[in-house]
């Protein structure tokens, strides 16, 4: 399934792509996609849901903006330098152990949304990056076990403030999670709809110019 959410800023509405690719308003549903939902194997039942009342569900405006689409997660755990093409470039040496780092949940926004410029900022940098989306609480398990408690995927706009995370104390956190910092959307993509999660292509471009056009094969942790 591709999820997504719509409507104003902390009113946002659930909504489903539905067979035909057109935008369905799913809030009959009565959940919207957060922690609980995930937990609870929301998306099987959804789509049971959804099979049962597709014609009663009203199509999302074109002109509706699109919000985060999952609510509330917890945290955002990233990983620094976790593509070998992307290390190559930059000269830094692929890390030994994974570079970990938070950003805030108040940088999340709408793929769309405006990003604040922060106060003082010189080097405001993006980076496209993939989101696994963890559904299930999960502490110590196999990594074959891994794939199990991932709900699905998204893209991340990982903005940065590259004077403030390494110019001013070597704090990544202070140049990483500024409010805005983190757009997510516009679909969280169920895992069946991957047919091969290490083999996507990402990319990025700024005023119609290609700035990044990496794949996931190229991940190292």
């Amino acid at each position: 399934m591709k999820l997504f959410r719509y409507g104003e800023s902390g009113k946002e509405k659930p909504g489903a792509v539905g067979l035909s690719g057109i935008q369905l308003d799913v809030s009959a549903f009565g959940q919207d996609y957060d922690e609980h939902f995930f937990e609870q194997g929301g998306p099987d039942l959804l789509k049971a849901w959804l099979d049962a009342n597709l014609d009663h569900c009203a199509v999302v405006p074109d002109e509706a903006r699109i919000g985060p689409a999952i609510k509330n997660p917890s945290k955002i755990i990233c990983i620094g330098l976790n593509y070998s093409d992307h290390a190559r470039e930059t000269n830094l040496e692929v890390p030994k152990e994974p570079v970990v780092f938070f950003k805030s949940t108040t940088a999340i926004g709408g793929p769309n949304d405006p990003v604040i410029i922060p106060k003082g900022s010189l080097k405001t940098d993006w980076e496209v990056e993939l989101a696994v989306v963890i559904g299930k609480r999960t502490s110590y398990i196999e990594e074959s076990e891994a794939p199990s408690r991932v709900a699905g995927y998204m893209i991340h706009n990982d903005y940065s403030e590259r004077a403030f995370q390494l110019e001013r104390g070597g704090q990544w956190v202070k140049g990483k999670s500024c409010d805005s910092f983190a757009p997510i959307g516009p679909f969280l993509v169920t895992p069946d709809e991957i047919k091969d999660v290490d083999n996507l292509r990402l990319w990025l471009t700024v005023n119609g110019k290609m700035v990044q056009d990496g794949n996931s094969k190229n991940l190292i942790y």
